[in-house]
């Protein structure tokens, strides 16, 4: 899939800014910004809930909007316009037959089974957390190449979610599908994504593979003899914490010669801390904390 320089304005309130990445077969993507930086918008406009102003979303060098047929290659409940809440599960399972030719019935029903759903209850007499695995379950049984999932564990207790990630993780794997999963939960995750986008004032800012993060970044915690940070560290990289004469920070492309430059100051702490995903997003998508001004 292809996004292209999505835009998209609601009462000229500017929603979604040059937009613009892809999602590639067989990967699992996060997507993570602060509420309100337009991560379900994103969701919304990709899956065909409202239409961009300008750009495009192509599958296989088709335009979603172009060529309706495509469109069923994407899987996206929107829980703000859920309209589950009035039927019965076999009625919900019957329309996503119906709008996913590929539907896997016979898994569904072993699901089904499995986790011990009754067809003839309501969607809304459901628990959260059933409803969050029925959801993860029509998911699955779609068989749409990509799956959005918004905030799909949020608020689930952990059996629940062990299920749905499970249930999620074996279909990916089987089937070479993607998902783009946002999730406030950054240590959760993680252990998830093979990559994630980091979404910031209404347009994505960074696309990082974590693999390739760990193994370019550093993340560094220095103590100097004075208060005074050198250039190199101020201009090289991005503050984490800053207390006292304690700098804590994030150098996205650390190299010999910056650990060369940095030893040359002779720091009394020189220390690589753990790198990780929450570190990424509070050095990209928070205001730096006042004390080293570049």
């Amino acid at each position: 899939m292809r996004i292209k320089n999505l835009t998209k304005t609601i009462e000229g309130q500017s929603i979604l800014k040059s937009i613009d990445f892809q999602l590639f077969d067989n990967e699992i993507v996060g997507l993570v910004g602060r509420n309100g930086s337009g991560k379900t918008s994103l969701f919304r406009v990709i899956a065909s809930h409202c239409l961009p102003d300008n750009g495009e979303i192509l599958i296989n060098q088709k335009s979603v909007h172009q060529y309706p047929e495509v469109k069923q290659e994407i899987f996206f409940i929107d829980e703000k316009e859920n309209f589950l809440q009035t039927y019965s599960l076999n009625k919900i399972a019957k329309f996503y037959q119906f709008a996913y030719p590929r539907f896997d019935q016979p898994l569904f029903k072993d699901l089904i089974k499995q986790h011990e759903f009754s067809l003839n209850k309501h969607y809304r007499q459901l628990s959260k957390g059933q409803q969050g695995l029925f959801q993860m379950i029509l998911a699955v049984c779609s068989n749409a190449r990509y799956l959005l999932l918004d905030e799909p564990f949020d608020g689930l207790d952990i059996i629940i979610k062990k299920e749905m990630i499970g249930l999620l993780m074996e279909h990916l794997s089987e089937h070479s599908r993607t998902a783009l999963i946002s999730s406030h939960n950054l240590l959760e995750l993680e252990s998830l994504i093979d990559r994630v986008l980091l979404l910031k004032n209404q347009t994505i800012i960074k696309d990082y593979r974590l693999e390739e993060m760990r193994e370019q970044a550093k993340k560094l915690q220095l103590v100097f003899k004075t208060k005074k940070v050198p250039a190199v560290v101020k201009t090289n990289s991005k503050l984490l914490d800053f207390q006292g004469r304690v700098v804590t920070v994030i150098f996205e492309n650390f190299s010999a010669e910056l650990e060369q430059a940095i030893k040359y100051y002779d720091p009394l702490v020189y220390e690589e801390l753990p790198l990780s995903l929450e570190d990424l997003f509070e050095a990209n998508l928070t205001s730096h904390r006042k004390g080293m001004k570049k």
